[in-house]
């Protein structure tokens, strides 16, 4: 642990000099350690704290508004408050420049020295003072900020002037700092902010929200990691891979390199860098707008990732001897409980980490559970954080586990065929609530047996004979009719009857449909995958459609629709 600390804190006294390479301003994620916050409601920090909590950096601009800290609004008062951040890191040897801006009043301790002291009513200003560690070692740090009236500001950074240790090549560099906002452009205050493991990123949150106060469509996001070379990684070209659903934009120092920002498209790609000795700076920026979310990128040579990342996508996962059967299972989330049965309710064995694979040794009845052989010893986890090399289905059912019954007939080729546009799960039911039975590849060609009623899954068929469902929005039909396709999953939907006249385009989402042209208006309804809808009118900006699905006229978001019938030259421009 004293290791990754060591890292974590040479990593984090880059950050002044990187926030010059990127403009001027610091970042809005600074590489410092953990931070405790404690808010007073006084200006001089006596009266006890009326909340305590953590954040990853000092780094807060609240205007004229409350602290917020995490997304919480942490007191009423907007004025005459006080705040004290508390941190132990560790620093090398050598000579160290601290910056704080605040407004109003600032102070810094190091280890109980009063090393920066401005405890008075002042506009915002830039506060710096240089200190050196004689030695290797761990220390405190304290940063005290209030605020009287109007405008509140406080960040605290610092930086390597002279010294310092580490070995070339040996280090991993730091973690993934993150910030989240409400709405699509990385607008306002952040509402939440965490931080990742040291790796690449390989996030995957489907309809769900990634945390905090954090919505699960119409957020933005942007993550950090610094790093330096050749502490961290060898001087070298790197070859950085990146894909995303919905749009993303990747940064490294200043640099524009992968920018999909406003196509919307899912296809991995890949561009070149060469990073020489010094400070490096990643950014990585992501908008979601509905529907599945989804994030990765990572880089060859893999140097300064834990767990390494495939440019496919997932990490490299170590070697495990298989079962009887060949099948193994991969844990695909952070962590994992091992319990001594297959439900919540059992014992936890032991916990299993991302990237680690176990031989699978059977499963439930209904697929929700699987048996694995962790350390000699058969345990159970749920199918969904496992991924499998084979079919679920050639894994016995362990007696009086789960569901079981009579299998699902065997789903029959429809003449439609897909071509896969990512790394997609194949699962046993059309949800993300069913068990993961394989995979799907990147331009991957799949028979398509049929959809669900809600037109967002796709029942499919491989090569290898394996049949499960994916997610239609990443397939795209290049044989066969899609309104033609069979419903697979049992259902009996009801739509409104697809338009005929005017101009007509075809959802390539599930769509909400709102009565303006913007997110702040409120759903009226809604239009699956595959739905056709008459377009009446677009928005001035090109980026609603004003449409009308059966006996509902509103707005849906433009890029999620293809024209099939007419053009939208003939329809009128208009906002009402």
């Amino acid at each position: 642990m004293n290791r990754l600390v060591r890292w974590l804190a040479i990593i984090a006294i880059a950050v002044t000099a990187l926030g010059a390479v990127a403009g001027g301003a610091p970042p809005s994620a600074s590489a410092q350690a953990g931070w405790t916050a404690q808010v007073y409601n006084d200006r001089n920090l006596t009266t006890g704290p009326v909340w305590t909590g953590t954040t990853g950096a000092v780094n807060f601009t609240w205007g004229q508004g409350t602290p917020v800290i995490n997304g919480v609004s942490t007191t009423s008062q907007t004025d005459n408050f006080s705040v004290r951040f508390t941190s132990t890191a560790f620093f090398s040897a050598g000579s160290y420049r601290f910056t704080v801006t605040a407004d109003d009043g600032a102070r810094l301790y190091i280890d109980g020295v009063l090393l920066i002291n401005d405890w008075r009513e002042a506009a915002q200003r830039t506060l710096q003072a240089d200190y050196t560690f004689p030695a290797d070692g761990n220390h405190t740090i304290v940063v005290e900020m209030f605020d009287a009236l109007y405008d509140a500001t406080i960040q605290a950074s610092w930086a390597l002037t002279s010294g310092g240790g580490g070995v070339p090549g040996t280090g991993g560099g730091g973690p993934w700092y993150a910030d989240y906002f409400n709405g699509p452009d990385l607008s306002g205050p952040p509402i939440f902010s965490t931080s990742y493991p040291a790796s690449g990123l390989n996030l995957s949150w489907g309809t769900a929200a990634p945390g905090g106060p954090v919505p699960a469509d119409n957020f933005s996001a942007r993550f950090l990691r610094y790093l330096t070379v050749p502490n961290d990684l060898p001087q070298a070209v790197y070859t950085f891979y990146a894909y995303a659903d919905d749009g993303f934009r990747f940064y490294v120092d200043s640099t524009l390199i992968l920018d999909r920002w406003d196509t919307l498209a899912t296809e991995r790609v890949q561009a070149d860098v060469t990073l020489l000795n010094g400070p490096h700076t990643l950014k990585f920026e992501y908008r979601e707008l509905t529907s599945n979310a989804y994030l990765f990128l990572t880089w060859t040579p893999p140097a300064a990732q834990n767990p390494v990342l495939s440019p496919t996508g997932g990490a490299v996962p170590p070697v495990a001897p298989p079962a009887a059967g060949g099948i193994t299972a991969t844990v695909n989330t952070t962590r994992l409980n091992v319990r001594t049965g297959p439900s919540a309710d059992n014992n936890i064995i032991t916990t299993i980490s991302r990237g680690q694979t176990y031989p699978a040794t059977g499963r439930t009845g209904d697929n929700a559970w699987l048996q694995i052989a962790v350390a000699g010893q058969n345990g159970w986890s749920a199918a969904r954080y496992l991924t499998l090399s084979g079919d679920i289905n050639a894994l016995p059912v362990v007696q009086d586990q789960g569901g079981g019954g009579a299998p699902a007939p065997a789903p029959q080729p429809t003449g439609a065929q897909g071509r896969v546009l990512a790394n997609l799960r194949l699962r046993a039911e059309p949800t993300t609530r069913s068990a993961q039975i394989g995979g799907l590849d990147w331009g991957e060609i799949v028979d398509i047996a049929g959809r669900s009623s809600n037109h967002s899954w796709y029942q499919i068929i491989r090569a290898s004979g394996q049949a499960g469902w994916a997610y239609a929005p990443l397939i795209r039909i290049t044989e066969g009719s899609f309104d033609a396709l069979p419903y697979t999953d049992g259902s009996i939907p009801v739509f409104a009857p697809p338009p005929t006249e005017g101009v007509i385009a075809q959802a390539y989402g599930n769509m909400r449909i709102r009565t303006g042209p913007g997110v702040q208006y409120p759903e009226i309804s809604k239009a699956v995958w595959g739905t056709r809808v008459q377009v009446l009118g677009v928005s001035p900006d090109g980026r609603w459609l004003k449409v009308q699905h059966g006996n509902v006229t509103g707005w849906s978001s433009a890029p999620w629709y293809r024209i099939v019938q007419g053009s939208l030259a003939s329809v009128p421009t208009t906002s009402q």
